[in-house]
């Protein structure tokens, strides 16, 4: 419990950080979630359980630079992960939008261990065709990690979306994934790959965003047992 109280205040205490002026060319915004689980790439890291989540973010919009941080509790280790990450994103003159960074991953508690840390880059492209009926949004990235969390080699994420604007605020999304770690302390010398996929219902009451979504993944997800890779997951955003 602990552990979520100091992620929720993390969240809502930069709402009273100092403003920009509307006119600057700096932003800083903040967001806070509540879920009935946390899925990071289609296996449960809270085991099932709820999960708060808080970032703060930076963004200078003549450049397209970007820092942020990120936070949530988890169920292993007795720790909390922290995610720092920079980068820069901006925009193609034909609409196609593109991001390209790097992140961090941190754990820190009282059995979190150095191992579990690691570093990934990653690149990120996006089309909106706004002239289309209900406004289509498509997706895809690559990330790629030297040293995967534990020690567990090469690591490379490739992902793609669909994003759908449906009546009256609803939003339809399918997201799908591919992991593939080489494998080494961890999970020894084979490694493992599996895909893992979701489609999710949001809607937007006021400054509140509601989402639902339905999560599955292949059999060889979660050391094949699969059973930390299905999960309806609620959640309640706000951003400041």
């Amino acid at each position: 419990m602990k552990k979520l109280i100091t992620c929720f205040a993390m969240a809502v205490a930069v709402t009273g950080l100092p403003a920009y002026a509307e006119d600057s060319p700096h932003e800083i915004s903040s967001s806070v979630a509540f879920l009935t689980d946390y899925l990071y790439r289609g296996i449960s890291q809270t085991n099932e359980n709820f999960a708060v989540q808080g970032s703060i973010d930076y963004s200078h919009a003549p450049t397209g630079l970007y820092a942020g941080v990120w936070a949530s509790n988890v169920d292993f280790a007795e720790s909390t992960e922290f995610n720092y990450y920079g980068g820069i994103a901006g925009e193609f003159d034909n609409g196609v939008s593109w991001d390209v960074g790097g992140l961090w991953y941190s754990y820190s508690g009282s059995n979190a261990l150095p191992e579990e840390d690691f570093f990934e880059v990653y690149s990120n492209v996006g089309y909106t065709f706004s002239d289309m009926q209900l406004t289509p949004s498509i997706g895809a990235g690559f990330a790629y990690a030297p040293d995967f969390f534990g020690e567990d080699g090469d690591s490379i994420y490739l992902h793609g979306n669909l994003d759908l604007s449906l009546p009256h605020d609803f939003g339809l999304s399918f997201y799908a994934g591919y992991q593939d770690v080489e494998g080494d302390k961890l999970t020894g010398p084979a490694g493992y790959s599996y895909v893992h996929y979701s489609v999710g219902l949001t809607k937007n009451i006021g400054s509140l965003g509601l989402t639902v979504s339905w999560n599955d993944a292949d059999d060889d997800c979660d050391g094949g047992t699969n059973e930390l890779c299905q999960a309806v997951v609620f959640s309640v955003s706000r951003s400041f």
